[in-house]
């Protein structure tokens, strides 16, 4: 690879990683809204303890 050939593809490089406008675009507001689940009944589920002697991984 020659020096020129190296230089360009830095050149190529740095234009690639470089940040544009769409990075800095703000999100619209559908997306930063939270979604609910298909199976939310929005019951909070009470905590069922494991019987003596079983045990969870």
């Amino acid at each position: 690879m020659s020096e020129a050939e190296y230089n360009r593809l830095l050149v190529e490089v740095s234009l690639a990683c470089a940040e544009g406008v769409q990075d800095n675009r703000r999100q619209p507001a559908q997306m930063l809204s939270m979604r609910r689940a298909a199976n939310d009944n929005q019951i909070e589920w009470p905590l069922i303890p494991f019987p003596s002697g079983w045990h969870a991984s």
